[in-house]
């Protein structure tokens, strides 16, 4: 099967290449799918729970929405229902995992963020990590809210407690040596909580929880706010969730058993909920107004549905370019691909990338290995041409 693949030029920072021809029969896809596929879980109850965190998503928000100097994503965004999405950059990285599942049954779901006010992570300005969770009753939130605050908090088992004038109920530690705080709020079902470095205190040797605290509760306040219009779903209906309301997971490459190259779970992410994984929330904003973005599909990598044709083909030009990222060959039988490796100056997990446009989606695809991204794209691309 031959299809012809539209270009259009001037969206993008990159000029977009010319159209070709594609065989798709001549595309090396490796054991990836190269058809639509509904979603068929294994485990449908984590699966209905994993989609209850992507609409959590909508409700958390933005590290800037609570504090506007916190411009700087960190991308330790995770939408989660256990510890085997947590990382590095998790909401949670300062805690012992075991403690975290001792501290949580009755837990539902989650979605992390964080972002940081300058840069310079280690020495300048301060972070907040924040994240809402969904427990099945309000006493197993309030229990939970209690427990978490006891969990080992970077290394110091025994942090010093503080109290909270806005917020009574928070359970709130702090360690003054490492200028650290977290806090955790019960609200009906629902735990909110924040973990506060300031990291230019420590260098300066200033010791002032009190503007750690009033972040946190400043976290609370909006966080309650808009959890105002959130419904979470019934326990008991968990499991009729739609799987794929926005007709996007279909289309999106379905991650291989033990996969780790991918957002932490597979589903679909709001225009809205997507901005937590924008390295700056302001660009990411101004980008998805300029294309039209709606909603973006995670799996085996990332599809973006944008307005039209040109506007994918105009995401994928300012997308695939950047200053530690150079072109390396497309894969064979796709020219219209967008390949780029890391060469910046700190290890990157996936320095290979790769991004093409068809109709109104951009898909991207990353990998430890050239080879496997290509066969990631092309067959992300041949899922998209065989939607008929």
């Amino acid at each position: 099967m031959a299809i012809t693949a539209l270009a259009t030029g001037g969206c993008g920072s990159d000029p977009a290449p010319a159209s070709a021809t594609v065989d798709l029969a001549k595309l090396d896809t490796g054991s990836y799918a190269t058809k639509p596929q509904q979603l068929v879980p294994k485990d449908p109850a984590r699966m209905s729970r994993n989609m209850e965190a992507m609409r959590l998503a909508d409700a958390v928000p933005l590290p800037q929405q609570i504090d506007p100097a916190l411009t700087h994503n960190l991308g330790g965004v995770h939408a989660f229902i256990d510890v085997k999405a947590f990382g590095s950059s998790s909401p949670f990285a300062s805690f012992d995992n075991d403690a975290f599942t001792a501290s949580t049954p009755g837990l539902i779901a989650g979605f992390g963020t964080a972002a940081a006010s300058n840069a310079d992570t280690k020495n300048l300005g301060y972070t907040l990590r924040h994240s809402v969770m969904i427990f099945e009753s309000d006493a197993a939130a309030t229990a939970a809210a209690t427990a978490l605050s006891g969990m080992r908090f970077d290394t110091i088992t025994n942090p010093d407690p503080l109290q909270s004038t806005v917020y009574p109920s928070a359970r709130v530690v702090w360690i003054p040596q490492f200028q650290a705080l977290s806090s955790w709020y019960a609200t009906g079902r629902y735990v909110i909580g924040d973990v506060v470095n300031h990291h230019e205190n420590v260098e300066l040797k200033i010791s002032d929880p009190n503007v750690m605290l009033a972040l946190a509760d400043k976290a609370i306040g909006v966080t309650v706010e808009r959890l105002k219009d959130f419904r979470p779903t019934p326990v008991d209906q968990l499991a009729n969730l739609p799987l794929d309301p926005q007709g996007i997971l279909e289309l999106t490459l379905i991650r291989p058993d033990g996969d780790q190259t991918a957002f932490a779970l597979q589903g679909t992410l709001s225009r809205d909920a997507a901005l937590h994984r924008e390295d700056d929330p302001n660009e990411g904003r101004a980008l998805f107004d300029k294309f039209g973005v709606d909603y973006m599909g995670f799996g085996a990598g990332r599809l973006v549905r944008t307005r039209d044709a040109a506007a994918a083909e105009g995401f994928v030009g300012v997308e695939s370019v950047g200053r530690v990222w150079h072109r390396i060959d497309s894969p064979q039988g796709l020219p219209d691909a967008r390949c780029v490796k890391y060469q910046g100056p700190v290890a990157f997990q996936f320095p290979y990338r790769c991004m093409v446009a068809y109709g109104r989606y951009a898909a991207e695809a990353w990998s430890q290995q050239p080879q496997d991204v290509y066969q990631r794209i092309s067959a992300q691309y041949a899922i998209l041409a065989n939607d008929k």
